[in-house]
């Protein structure tokens, strides 16, 4: 009655004896466990000035070894038929105990296929503003800096038995203390814009004014810093701008 809406649902997935026939890249086949993963999430009413929505995403799976959260809140303020500015988070949390790590092969011509611990944190901001100056001109703008940064730890090798039902006989140690002992990890970061003006000079008509910027840095390390800081390390990086004019004419023949 009050124009709400929460939702909600879920999947218990992979029942029986299931196996990824990629995930070793090339190797044999990985065994599979049961997940689950339950959602919900709620929105506002959107006859409101402020109309708020979250959404929540979980996961659990690989025999209790892995999980995801993954939260979402965003918020629309409608402060005019012609001016509706947003903006949303998109904030996880991702423990994947068989990330496929490498495929190394030895002095003997033997293929060890390594998977690793990764313990990965993601965030990123979406601003949105759309304006609508008249019937015939509008302004759409839509920007979204994003963080990604993860550690990988516990590399092991696929065992003799990747089939096997219980979890820890389809992994085996990997001797390679190169590898084992400085495994790494990873922290990438982007910016992506883009701004559009759009003008209808004549009915059916259109002019269309782009500009997209891109920013992006990686280093292989996941690093101290915040996300903040991140996101101001990122905002230093060299942009690369790119500007596009469409124009369409109606012959109203």
């Amino acid at each position: 009655m009050n124009h709400w809406w929460v939702h909600g649902g879920g999947t218990y997935g992979q029942l029986g004896a299931t196996f990824c026939d990629h995930c070793a890249r090339g190797g044999p086949a990985l065994r599979q466990d049961t997940y689950v993963a339950p959602w919900f999430g709620f929105n506002g009413d959107e006859r409101k000035l402020i109309v708020p929505n979250v959404f929540v995403n979980l996961f659990r799976g690989d025999a209790g070894h892995s999980s995801n959260v993954n939260l979402q809140p965003a918020v629309t303020f409608q402060l005019s038929s012609r001016f509706q500015p947003g903006v949303g988070l998109n904030i996880s949390h991702s423990v994947n105990d068989i990330q496929w790590y490498g495929n190394f092969t030895d002095s003997a011509a033997v293929t060890h296929y390594t998977f690793a611990h990764l313990d990965q944190k993601t965030a990123s901001i979406q601003l949105r503003l759309d304006y609508t100056a008249t019937p015939t001109l509008t302004v759409q703008f839509y920007g979204e800096p994003f963080v990604s940064k993860g550690t990988y730890s516990a590399v092991r090798q696929l065992s003799a038995t990747p089939r096997a039902s219980a979890y820890d006989a389809r992994f085996a140690a990997y001797g390679d203390t190169a590898v084992t002992n400085n495994p790494g990890g990873f922290n990438f970061k982007e910016f992506r814009s883009n701004l559009v003006l759009r003008w209808e000079y004549r009915p059916g008509s259109t002019l269309y004014v782009v500009w997209t910027q891109g920013r992006d840095a990686f280093d292989p390390v996941a690093g101290t810093r915040s996300f903040s800081g991140d996101v101001n390390d990122l905002f230093h990086t060299h942009p690369n701008n790119t500007f596009l004019i469409k124009a369409s004419y109606w012959l109203d023949w």
